[in-house]
């Protein structure tokens, strides 16, 4: 009995782990997009912003 009381506490404990690097991977998936898209939105605001002759 007591075996499988500590399989599902080791199996809790794993799945709280792996919710836990699938969302600090989304974290960071999503923060990147964020960065990526301001550069780029920051190089078309120069381009449209520049003097062309």
């Amino acid at each position: 009995m007591k075996k499988n009381q500590n399989r599902k506490s080791g199996q809790s404990m794993l799945e709280y782990v792996m919710v836990l690097a699938m969302t600090l991977g989304i974290m960071v998936t999503l923060g990147f997009f964020i960065y990526v898209f301001k550069e780029h939105g920051g190089r078309i605001l120069n381009l449209v912003s520049s003097d062309y002759p």
